[in-house]
């Protein structure tokens, strides 16, 4: 029996971006886990998304903490607690990222993730206080925000009942694992989920996917 070669469908079928935003998230994670404690703690210390560096910034800006603002609201992204929390992640930005990327586009995917990740970033800065030392890391809130905008993408195939379904199904869990202590279970002593950064992120992946489709109408 032959098969023709040009009707095979890859196993995987992850669009570009999306691939190596993952290989990214694994790979830091990796390196990081095979370093000194020392240089880990390092690396989570200077890299990790701090609400007091956003409180010393509006107090007193200046160029180093603008730079250092800026860097550690990207760098934070590539950071997780555990190998769970990171193939969590990664997986979910597998199947959401794709989707999000396949239809908008991989320049319109990079901003709606990262656009994400800060607005994700800054919603728990809002609720924070910032002497309370807080250190933000983990790819969710731009996950959230994929999963935002595929919210979007499903409309004209589920209609509005089916989608606020989902966002519903979505939220609903991100709260009981959030403000409940079964996040504390999951993530581990002393590690709380940022269930509100989350929130801020899939707002803002739905409400760019919103802008993204009035630009350029989603397909069914």
């Amino acid at each position: 029996m032959r098969e023709n070669s040009q009707n095979r469908e890859p196993v995987f079928n992850v669009p570009p971006v999306t691939v190596y935003l993952v290989a990214a998230i694994f790979i830091v994670h990796l390196l990081l886990t095979v370093t000194t404690q020392d240089t880990f703690d390092w690396f989570y210390q200077n890299f990790s998304f701090h609400p007091a560096v956003v409180a010393a910034v509006l107090h007193d800006p200046s160029l180093p903490g603008l730079v250092q603002l800026f860097v550690t609201l990207n760098s934070h992204l590539f950071l997780h607690n555990d190998w769970t929390h990171m193939i969590l992640n990664a997986g979910m930005l597998l199947a959401f990222g794709s989707m999000v990327e396949r239809r908008f586009g991989a320049a319109r995917y990079l901003i709606l993730y990262f656009l994400s990740g800060w607005i994700g970033a800054f919603t728990e800065f809002a609720i924070s206080d910032p002497d309370a030392g807080i250190t933000l890391y983990g790819a969710s809130a731009a996950v959230f925000g994929a999963m935002g905008a595929t919210a979007i993408i499903l409309l004209p195939r589920f209609r509005l009942q089916g989608v606020l379904t989902f966002i519903a199904v979505l939220l609903g869990i991100n709260l009981v694992i959030g403000a409940t202590p079964l996040g504390e279970l999951l993530a581990g002593p002393g590690v709380e989920i940022a269930w509100v950064a989350h929130v801020g992120g899939f707002a803002a992946g739905l409400l760019l996917a919103l802008l993204y489709s009035w630009k350029s109408p989603v397909r069914g």
